[in-house]
């Protein structure tokens, strides 16, 4: 791959999904394909939810990470911000709750904030290199992470988080 990935990619994304969803998602379409690593992306079609009652939003986080775990106890796990380009409050104290959840379940948590910072032809370059002098070991889920989005942020029009949810 041109990134020297050595694992599957699969983008089960789906733009319409809420959380209070996303737990049935991932045991019919993601748990079937056992994977080793998954980026959770999710929230942005709960800012009500969060505004109402944020112990359920925590707790549907919560619950999908568990589903995950159940799945693959071993399974690497990132949690990614919602994009925020106007820096609105209300996605600000989403992405606080989406941190302290990751900080709590022991996930990773990726700001896209910093997608337009990150520089993809760079790191292709540096894993290339890498690749080419024998080392040949799992990239940390964040960095995968930051490869995709930040090639999406450089090299994709419109809004990131919707181009790669679907």
């Amino acid at each position: 791959s041109e990134y020297n990935f050595n694992f599957d990619i699969y983008n089960k994304s789906n733009g319409k999904l809420s959380l209070s969803g996303a737990k049935e998602y991932f045991e019919k379409a993601v748990a079937p394909l056992a994977p080793e690593g998954i980026l959770l992306h999710l929230g942005e079609k709960d800012l009500d939810l969060l505004r109402t009652n944020p112990a359920a939003f925590d707790k549907y986080y919560e619950d999908l990470i568990a589903a995950v775990k159940d799945c693959n106890r071993n399974c690497r796990i990132a949690l990614v911000s919602i994009d925020n380009p106007n820096h609105e409050n209300n996605i600000s104290i989403m992405n606080a709750h989406i941190r302290a959840i990751a900080q709590a379940e022991k996930a990773s948590y990726v700001n896209l904030e910093n997608a337009k910072l990150w520089n993809p032809q760079a790191t292709k370059a540096a894993c290339n290199f890498a690749y080419s002098m024998g080392l040949k070991t799992r990239k940390p889920l964040n960095d995968v992470a930051e490869i995709l989005y930040s090639y999406a942020y450089h090299n994709l029009s419109g809004n990131t988080s919707e181009v790669l949810a679907g």
